[in-house]
C-alpha cells in the first residue's frame, strides 16, 4: 500500500477531498491511500518548524504539501524559499517523493501573485510537480462558484468532490518529485521544536490531537506563573499555544534578562479550542518563564457567547533556532547560490530544468 500524506492548511485538515481521493482509490482497487495532517489557521513557519516530527509521527511513501493558502503570500520570495527548503529538506532526508498543491483563495490576484512562479521555478530547478487547483477556479470566478466554495477557501461537498478527484488524478500513476531529492537530502534544518512534555519536572495535562501529531500542552492557570528550564541557551523564535473560548493574554519572559512579549492568544474564531504559531524571539534564553493574566480580551466572536470563567494559558512547543556550525552555514548559503544561479540561467535560457 502506498501512503501518500497529504499535509496542509484547513482544507486540508477538514473532511473533504482526502476522503474522496480515498473513496476513488477503493473504487478502482488502487493500492494506494491518502492520509491527512492538516494544520488550519498555521501558516509556513510553523509547518517549518514541526516537519520532522510530523513525518516521525505519520509514516508515508510520499508527500503532498498543501501549503500555499494562508497567509504565504504576505512573505517575501526569499522567505518563501527558506521556509519551503526547510520542509523539502526533512522530506528529502527520509527519501521521500514531493508535490505541491496550490488550492484556491479568496481576494488573490491570480494573475499577479507570486506563488504561481514560485511553484513553476521548484519544478524547473528541482523537478518537484504542483498540481494548480487556485487558476482554473479563479478563472471560473466570474460565474457562480458557490456551488464549489462555502466561503474564500474551503470547500462544498461538490468542491471536495472536485478537489479530491482531481488529486487522485494527478496521484493515481506514480508522479515524479524524487529529483529534488539530492539537492536537498544534505541541506541542515534551520529549527528545532521542543515539546514541553520533554522536559523534565512539567506536567503536560492538555492533549489536542486535531494535527497528526499528539499535542501536550502546559496549563498556565489565570494568575500563576510557571517556569520552564531550557537545559541549554536556546534562541527562541516561538511557541505553539491554544486558541480558545479561555484563552486570554499570555506572557513569555527570559527571567535572566528581563525580556518577554505578551501574546493576546484569542481572536474571533475562538469559540472553539485550536493550536497555533505565535512568533517570539528571545535569543540565548536558558529558561523562560509563562504567565497568565486575568484579562478577558474584548474580541467579539463569530459565533457563541464569550466563556466567562477564569482564564487559561496553554504551551506544547517552544520552537527555537539551531545553532548551525560553520559548515551547516556554509551549506546553507551554496544551495542558496547555485540556486540563484540556476534561476539566472533558466531565464536566460543556459540551464535546462529538472
Amino acid at each position: 500500500m502506498v501512503r501518500v500524506l497529504c499535509l496542509g492548511y484547513s482544507v486540508t485538515e477538514l473532511p473533504g477531498y482526502v476522503e474522496r481521493a480515498n473513496a476513488l482509490a477503493e473504487a478502482e482497487g488502487r493500492p494506494v491511500t491518502f492520509l491527512r495532517s492538516g494544520w488550519g489557521g498555521h501558516s509556513l513557519p510553523s509547518i517549518a518548524a514541526l516537519i520532522d516530527e510530523i513525518l516521525d509521527a505519520i509514516p508515508c511513501d510520499r508527500v503532498l504539501l498543501e501549503l500555499f493558502t494562508g497567509n504565504v503570500r504576505y512573505f517575501d520570495g526569499a522567505t518563501m524559499r527558506a521556509y519551503l527548503d526547510d520542509i523539502l529538506a526533512a522530506t528529502a532526508r527520509r527519501d521521500l517523493p514531493a508535490a505541491f498543491l496550490n488550492l484556491h483563495q479568496g481576494g488573490v490576484d491570480y494573475a499577479a501573485e507570486p506563488v504561481a512562479g514560485l511553484l513553476a521555478e521548484y519544478r524547473a530547478l528541482y523537478g518537484i510537480p504542483y498540481l494548480d487547483i487556485a487558476a482554473p477556479v479563479a478563472a471560473a470566478g466570474a460565474g457562480d462558484i458557490t456551488y464549489l466554495l462555502k466561503d474564500a477557501t474551503h470547500v462544498t461537498p461538490a468542491g471536495a468532490d472536485l478537489y479530491g478527484t482531481l488529486v487522485y488524478s494527478f496521484l493515481r500513476a506514480p508522479p515524479p518529485g524524487r529529483a529534488y531529492i539530492e539537492r536537498f537530502r544534505t541541506l541542515p534544518g534551520r529549527f528545532e521544536a521542543l515539546p514541553l512534555r520533554a522536559l523534565p519536572g512539567l506536567t503536560c495535562g492538555f492533549a489536542l490531537r486535531r494535527n497528526g501529531i499528539p499535542l501536550d500542552f502546559l496549563e498556565i492557570p489565570e494568575g500563576t506563573r510557571v517556569a520552564v528550564p531550557l537545559g541549554r541557551p536556546r534562541d527562541v523564535i516561538g511557541l505553539l499555544v491554544t486558541y480558545g473560548p479561555r484563552a486570554g493574554t499570555l506572557t513569555v519572559e527570559d527571567p535572566a534578562t528581563g525580556r518577554g512579549r505578551a501574546l493576546v492568544a484569542y481572536d474571533a474564531f475562538s469559540y472553539y479550542t485550536r493550536s497555533m504559531f505565535r512568533s517570539v524571539t528571545l535569543p540565548a534564553a536558558r529558561a523562560l518563564t509563562f504567565a497568565q493574566s486575568a484579562e478577558r480580551p474584548d474580541i467579539a466572536l463569530r459565533k457563541g457567547a464569550p466563556d466567562p470563567g477564569p482564564r487559561i494559558g496553554r504551551v506544547s512547543h517552544v520552537v527555537c533556532r539551531r545553532r548551525l556550525g560553520p559548515a551547516q552555514r556554509a551549506a546553507r548559503l551554496l544551495h542558496r547560490l547555485r540556486r540563484g544561479l540556476r534561476r539566472v540561467g533558466l531565464r536566460v535560457g543556459l540551464v535546462r530544468g529538472a
